[in-house]
């Protein structure tokens, strides 16, 4: 089952107010705070998809067939491939977002990669679970879900590399645009 994401994907709201105490340039600080606007759209629909993970994990526990089995795949399946829809999107926006500000520009490509790898590892995952879900008889399903778990894991170890990498460039914008770099952890 693939991890939760930590939250420190989210630049922080006290950006604005921190940008304008800073006394950054106007230019900047609108385009800090477009950036920032763009990035932490992923907070809804994250938190759509980890109700839908828990979701899954409670009827995962409760399986008594095969065909609980492949409904609960099918779950897992369906919240991933609108995560992946999601994020898809979010990188349309990213790369939509004006920006002039050459640092700016340089940490959105950064980020646009990174929720880019963010998809594919979760695309993975998707598949990895659809192995479980296409299997057809009771007797298939160990090999079935040990195949599944090491492509899930596969999946896991490039979304943990990618977490330290989007933590890095959220600290980085945060500390650029004048942000306190401890505000953007968290709720």
């Amino acid at each position: 089952m693939l991890m939760r994401r930590p939250r420190s994907w989210v630049i922080s709201a006290g950006a604005v107010v921190a940008l304008a105490i800073a006394g950054c340039g106007e230019s900047k600080v609108s385009q800090c705070n477009r950036l920032a606007e763009v990035v932490n759209q992923t907070q809804g629909f994250m938190q759509e998809f980890e109700t839908e993970i828990q979701s899954f994990s409670t009827n995962a526990a409760q399986v008594r067939s095969l065909d609980d089995i492949k409904s609960a795949a099918n779950q897992y399946i369906t919240a991933v491939d609108t995560v992946v829809t999601n994020l898809d999107g979010l990188v349309a926006d990213l790369e939509g977002t004006d920006l002039s500000d050459e640092q700016l520009v340089a940490y959105r490509d950064r980020y646009v990669e990174v929720v880019r790898g963010f998809s594919g590892a979760l695309g993975q995952a998707s598949s990895a679970m659809g192995i479980v879900e296409g299997v057809g008889a009771e007797a298939e399903l160990p090999g079935k879900i040990e195949e599944s778990q090491q492509q899930t894991m596969q999946a896991v170890n490039t979304i943990q590399e990618l977490s330290v990498e989007e933590s890095s460039i959220i600290s980085e914008v945060n500390s650029y645009c004048g942000a306190d770099a401890g505000s953007a952890g968290g709720e």
